[in-house]
């Protein structure tokens, strides 16, 4: 027999991504069996056999999100069955296995894992799939990531089925003979029912510790976890609950005293060893040879029948709900950004701001904290019984959409560098964004000359106490300069621009003189030597930079770059920007409208801002809300672009193909934003180009544009200064705003009284266009704000200024 070994870290996965066409096109994993979706069944009976778990799922994201355990989708797109659902796992499971379980079979042995894991040493093999004593389980199975690249091989040859893939791998049958109910899966409502008499009846033998909640203390070293647990205690006893409590101790931690007869008895040899008293029970086996636990093996010695609840300190990266405690004093960083499973963050910094969806405790009152232990124990044991709304543009906020500070980030941190640069005459470089920096030839003025009409004269003969008497010798002419020599006591009649006078260092106004009759002029004191003068260099000097790399060319630019001889630039390409609007809804101006039919608006929207920004444009049209025609559109766009933009069909209709075309032929990184109006927007390539999925309101494809992809374009166009400028106003409107997304209202700002003032635009939905043709600012709600009282100094961002 072969030698066993540690059980490694696994990932779980919940496979929940198929169409359920036999069940109606229902989510199985979200079906009901007395009372409880399916995949409730499955998470409790996961939670003690793994590391971590993943629930992957094509629709219903939000829904599966409540559970607070990452949710992914196929990057196939067209629901291409379960084996896309093991490449999605294997590409984000940070373990080395992942235990695949079908979501539509409710029941799962409480050995899985060991009963795989031992086929797969036993048998020397790369893949371990359960057998029923008659065929092949094949969805069950224990896999390494290590063959993900295996599988995406596979599965880019069109091959879907899983038996071919493993006939490529060598596979261990574990046996599952004894405990074959837990394969019965529910593929009609029949199945449905007869399962949902029989299963609660057999669900205590099958699988006898789901229905033990699990919650986790997790915290940096310091931040006070076992105190807060010390303090919990006798508030969930007071309330009537059995606790048990796991601690996760140092390598270097004996739990036994030398002298003690346990001791005695395990340094002789014994692998477990049993105490019992009339007090307590007590098991230490050894771990042979020595190896980290993990919770779910640690899990298996707590006695379920006296427990209704357990508590555990440390196993920080296991997939269990968790409140984390936190003390900025510690000048740690917080842990749940990084950790879906946090539900709950114990602080005591209750300014602290955190996301919509954890709650905040104050860790100098535990008692709160334990009602919320108790609140979060009584619900999860609670029977469903209420509809799940959807996720929609009403939500404050949905747990898998993005801030729009993060989806900023990620979409500047994509961005590819533009081909060489152009030559341009100066002229035709006008709103181009310069390639290298302009190097100054010559000085700027390049020659000293006056700045005023006056006299120029030598500034160590101004008088001091009275007046004094200048000859005045010559004139000076912009572009006719005194050829001779200003010597003491004389001076020369000078025109603004004209070249100074050799002798001379100061120009004098002609309204500050006295002109004589016989050729003199008198001045008086209070001039100052030096005065009305422009050095040589004074503006721009030779070898300095005038305009810097990144910079785009305005009408004054021009005129610089005119006053150094410039004839031509090196900018940087423009764009080429791609853009068409879809919805079968859609007409373009000239075509009659029949009922349920509008004009495109968006197109004009889209022009209108690309055109100010100087990129090449390419207007494809109005294309149909058909898998064909976007996918055709798609492609051509891509082959020509450097960026395509959409407008509509990246909802959640039915009709909302954008996303699933757009899987085919690139990716997407995301395609939810927490900003009202634009939630549905999405972000990611098609072939080598950037690609862009505005949503369909025409107010929401403005603001998007504004915020996200306008910076980006100016950003890939080598341009520095990209991010929007943001100015203080005082509103003047009373703003609704629910906090957890940040919101964008048409505004009118004007100047009264000396200062900025601001008022909404009228009313604001997303499809009343007028508000941005009325408006000429963007009102920014933060994500953190709630409503707005008028008086409250907001920011905004101009446009139509």
């Amino acid at each position: 027999m072969t030698k066993q070994r540690a059980i490694p870290q696994i990932s779980g996965v919940i496979l929940a991504g198929g169409r359920g066409s036999r069940m109606g096109g229902q989510d199985k994993g979200l079906l009901e069996l007395n009372g409880r979706p399916l995949v409730e069944y499955l998470l409790a009976a996961l939670q003690p056999q793994v590391d971590t778990i993943l629930i992957n799922a094509n629709r219903n994201q939000a829904r599966y999100q409540h559970y607070h355990y990452p949710v992914i989708s196929d990057e196939l797109s067209d629901y291409q069955g379960p084996l896309a659902g093991f490449a999605a796992a294997m590409q984000v499971a940070n373990t080395d296995y992942i235990l695949t379980i079908p979501c539509d079979a409710p029941e799962l042995a409480p050995d899985t894992v060991t009963r795989l894991w031992e086929a797969l040493q036993e048998q020397q093999a790369d893949i371990a799939v359960a057998h029923d004593g008659e065929r092949l389980q094949p969805v069950h199975a224990l896999i390494p990531v290590s063959l993900l690249p295996s599988l995406q091989a596979f599965l880019a040859q069109g091959d879907r089925k899983i038996d071919l893939w493993y006939a490529q791998h060598r596979v261990a049958l574990a046996d599952f003979s004894a405990c074959r109910s837990m394969f019965r899966n529910i593929n009609t409502p029949e199945e449905q029912t007869a399962i949902a008499q029989t299963f609660s009846s057999t669900t205590k033998t099958q699988i006898p510790h789901t229905e033990l909640p699990i919650l986790g203390i997790c915290a940096w070293s310091g931040s006070g976890k076992t105190t807060l647990l010390t303090e919990l205690i006798p508030q969930l006893k007071s309330a009537g609950l059995r606790l048990a409590i796991i601690k996760h101790g140092h390598h270097d931690l004996d739990i036994d005293k030398p002298g003690k007869d346990s001791y005695r008895f395990r340094e002789a040899g014994a692998d477990q060893v049993l105490l019992a008293s009339s007090k307590r029970i007590a098991l230490m086996q050894e771990n042979t040879p020595p190896q980290e636990p993990t919770l779910a093996g640690v899990l298996r010695f707590i006695n379920r029948d006296s427990a209704d609840l357990v508590l555990v300190e440390g196993f920080k990266h296991s997939a269990i709900p968790k409140i984390e405690v936190y003390r900025p004093s510690l000048g740690k960083p917080l842990l749940y950004p990084n950790d879906p499973n946090v539900i709950a963050l114990a602080t005591d910094d209750m300014t602290l701001v955190v996301p919509p969806h954890l709650t905040k405790l104050d860790l100098n009152q535990p008692d709160s904290i334990a009602n919320f232990i108790l609140q979060w124990r009584s619900q999860l044991l609670k029977p469903s019984t209420t509809i799940r709304h959807q996720p929609s543009c009403a939500d404050p906020r949905e747990p898998n959409s993005l801030s729009l500070a993060e989806a900023r980030r990620r979409i500047m941190a994509s961005l590819p560098t533009l081909s060489p640069a152009l030559k341009r005459p100066l002229r035709d470089a006008l709103g181009q964004v310069l390639a290298d920096a302009i190097i100054s030839p010559s000085n700027v003025p390049n020659y000293a000359n006056s700045a005023m009409d006056g006299y120029a004269l030598r500034g160590a003969t101004l008088p001091h106490t009275n007046t004094r008497a200048y000859r005045v010798i010559g004139t000076a002419l912009a572009g006719q300069a005194f050829q001779g020599t200003c010597w003491h006591g004389e001076c020369v009649r000078i025109m603004t621009g004209a070249p100074l006078p050799a002798g001379t260092d100061t120009v004098v106004i002609q309204e500050h003189t006295e002109v004589g009759d016989d050729g003199y002029i008198r001045l008086g004191t209070g001039q100052r030597a030096g005065q009305n003068v422009r050095q040589a260099g004074e503006d721009i000097k030779q070898g300095s930079t005038v305009l810097a790399a990144g910079h785009r060319i305005n009408p004054a630019d021009l005129a610089v770059l005119a006053s150094l001889g410039i004839a031509e630039v090196s900018v940087v390409r423009p764009l080429r920007v791609a853009f068409f609007s879809t919805g079968d809804e859609l007409r373009s101006i000239g075509e009659p409208l029949t009922e349920g039919q509008v004009y495109d608006s968006n197109r004009y929207a889209l022009y209108g801002l690309l055109k100010q920004l100087n990129v090449d444009i390419l207007d494809m049209g109005v294309v149909r809300d058909d898998p064909a025609s976007l996918e055709a559109a798609l492609q051509q766009a891509s082959q020509t672009a450097d960026v395509v933009l959409t407008s509509g069909g990246v909802s959640v209709g039915e009709a909302d193909y954008i996303k699933t075309v757009l899987a085919k032929l690139g990716q997407i990184n995301f395609w939810k934003i927490a900003i009202k109006p634009g939630r549905p927007l999405a972000f990611g390539t098609v072939g080598q180009a950037l690609f862009f999925g505005l949503p369909g309101n025409p107010v929401a494809v403005m603001v998007t544009f504004l915020q996200l992809v306008e910076p980006a374009l100016r950003k890939l166009a080598c341009e520095t200064e990209y991010e929007p400028l943001l100015i203080d106003a005082i509103c003047q409107s009373r703003l609704k705003k629910q906090p957890g997304r940040t919101e964008f209202q048409r505004g009118i700002i004007k100047r009264e009284a000396g200062k900025l003032r601001v008022e909404k635009a009228g009313h604001q939905g997303s499809g009343v266009l007028s508000s941005m043709s009325k408006g000429n600012c963007l009102i920014i709600l933060p994500e953190e704000a709630a409503t707005i009282e008028p008086g409250d100094v907001v920011q905004v961002q101009l446009f139509n200024w």
